[in-house]
């Protein structure tokens, strides 16, 4: 349900831009239509991660357990492809990305208890690039996505004492969008870059007695980096 709320968000919106956009691509002459660089661009950044939590769904017995997901880091590369003046096929990475989580555990009649651990978020993305100004140096695009999102096992320390618990998390498909900015450093093929990116993903997966977590996080990514154009 989240995803299809979603994606008629991003096909509306992706509608509206296309109405804006291309009749002015289409009366462009032949001389601003040879404007732009056809061919790859490479993107690397540094990333910061901020999740949202918006719903949670993992309850057992002796009491409710708690999941809630911090900020975090990593890199992110992506590739673009542009075929056109205002658009391009981007695929992209976010590896390496450590996100603390907060496990909370409260029993009936008994103390809370609280621990770390750390979860790696690894979303693959696939989108379309639209360039919204093709004709200035400072490239400002939109990139409506979908995203195969990996994240790693939880080892979870009850009490801080020496045993740990396995909650082994399945991969999520997400909808998302992207947008960015490119200022290139003179006529060379090297830019300043910087994007911020949303994702509506959940986490879902099992624990070690069959208890079941299925939480909603959105997911927000914002990275500087470098891109390279060839």
């Amino acid at each position: 349900m989240k995803n299809t709320r979603l994606c008629l968000r991003l096909a509306g919106l992706t509608t509206i831009l296309s109405v804006i956009l291309l009749p002015g691509a289409a009366l462009a002459d032949t001389a601003e239509t040879e404007m732009f660089d056809k061919g790859w661009q490479l993107r690397a950044y540094l990333s910061g991660i901020d999740f949202s939590h918006s719903s949670q769904g993992l309850n057992r017995p002796g009491g409710p357990r708690g999941y809630n997901l911090e900020t975090g880091g990593g890199v992110g590369v992506n590739a673009e492809y542009r075929f056109s003046r205002r658009l391009g096929l981007d695929l992209g990475v976010l590896a390496g990305a450590g996100v603390d989580i907060e496990v909370a555990t409260a029993g009936v009649g008994s103390t809370g208890l609280v621990t770390y651990d750390t979860v790696t978020f690894m979303p693959v993305t696939a989108g379309l690039d639209i360039h919204l100004t093709p004709d200035h140096r400072v490239d400002v695009y939109f990139c409506p996505m979908a995203a195969l999102v990996y994240y790693s096992g939880l080892d979870i320390r009850v009490g801080g004492g020496t045993t740990t618990t396995a909650v082994n998390l399945d991969q999520d498909f997400a909808l998302g969008a992207a947008l960015g900015f490119g200022v290139p450093f003179g006529d060379r093929p090297w830019s300043f870059q910087a994007n911020v990116m949303y994702l509506d993903t959940e986490i879902n997966g099992t624990g070690p007695f069959g208890e079941i977590l299925s939480s909603t996080y959105d997911a927000t990514t914002l990275g500087f980096g470098f891109g390279y154009r060839f």
